[in-house]
């Protein structure tokens, strides 16, 4: 019987180093690929900190806001933007300038400016409409969709003035100052357009609301479409220590939240497409 004979296999060196070769070369391949990838990761972490920094930098330079400024042509004393049937308002103001420091106190229970019901009853005047809202307030947007076109009409028909007193509620968790600069545009706006442009324009900025904000070129394209150049008082801030002061004193003389609306000293309380009724009532009444 025989035996299967196995010859012992021979080792090539050659063979062997060039198989350990191989594999420290993936393994280094490898380590530097892992360096790679960690130096990448690094990168993008200190970029993205670079950029939270610059962020910051560049916002909170842009709400370092004076004190004191000047009130624009479009304001009234209390800084409302009045809109009748012959035109916004112009040049009404009594006082030059309005200053943080000094803000001023209501004599009678509603805000500055807002007659009591008493005193609108005589005034002989349209029933005088007056609006605190927020360009970035989801319940202001839900009342202009519903009030646009019922303010519109009854602005054109004389019935109503409308006051627009923009404040910055919201800004307060906001890193880019939304609503302190929408504001800001809204008095450069009134300076340069009529009753019916502007209203047209505020419609569409408040078909922006809830979308993050709209960045200073942004709202200087809808302010060009409707016929308003705001380059420069968007640059400048040159309404911002106004808002800032209709923000304050607002806030100091009872108004809680927007949309605060008053017609003729009488606040409205229910939801927004029960306005027109309730207005119309108001309306009748001093009519009568």
């Amino acid at each position: 019987m025989s035996k299967d004979n196995k010859t012992p296999q021979k080792t090539d060196p050659r063979a062997a180093a060039r198989s350990v070769a191989a594999k420290q070369s993936q393994r280094n391949n490898k380590s530097k690929k892992n360096r790679r990838w960690i130096q990448l990761a690094v990168l993008a972490i200190v970029a993205a900190i670079v950029a939270m920094i610059a962020f910051v930098v560049i916002n909170t330079r842009s709400n370092d806001i004076a004190d004191s400024g000047p009130l624009p042509s479009s304001s009234n004393d209390f800084g409302g933007i009045v809109l009748t049937k012959d035109g916004i308002q112009k040049d009404t103001a009594t006082v030059d300038s309005v200053d943080i420091n000094n803000l001023r106190k209501s004599d009678t229970d509603l805000p500055l400016g807002v007659e009591t019901p008493e005193q609108a009853s005589t005034n002989g005047q349209p029933v005088r409409v007056t609006i605190f809202q927020d360009y970035n307030c989801v319940h202001c947007a839900e009342f202009e969709r519903d009030n646009a076109d019922v303010l519109k009409k009854l602005i054109d028909d004389g019935k109503i003035t409308l006051e627009i007193r923009n404040v910055t509620y919201l800004d307060q968790s906001s890193p880019t100052f939304y609503s302190a600069r929408s504001a800001n545009a809204a008095y450069s706006v009134a300076n340069q357009l009529s009753t019916d442009d502007f209203l047209e324009y505020q419609k569409e900025i408040f078909t922006h609301q809830g979308q993050g904000g709209l960045n200073d070129g942004e709202i200087e394209d809808i302010a060009s479409s409707h016929g308003a150049d705001i380059k420069s008082d968007m640059k400048d801030g040159s309404w911002r220590p106004l808002v800032n002061v209709v923000t304050s004193e607002s806030s100091t003389n009872g108004v809680a939240g927007t949309p605060t609306v008053y017609a003729d000293g009488q606040q409205f309380n229910t939801s927004p497409d029960a306005f027109e009724d309730w207005v119309n009532q108001i309306i009748e009444k001093k009519q009568a």
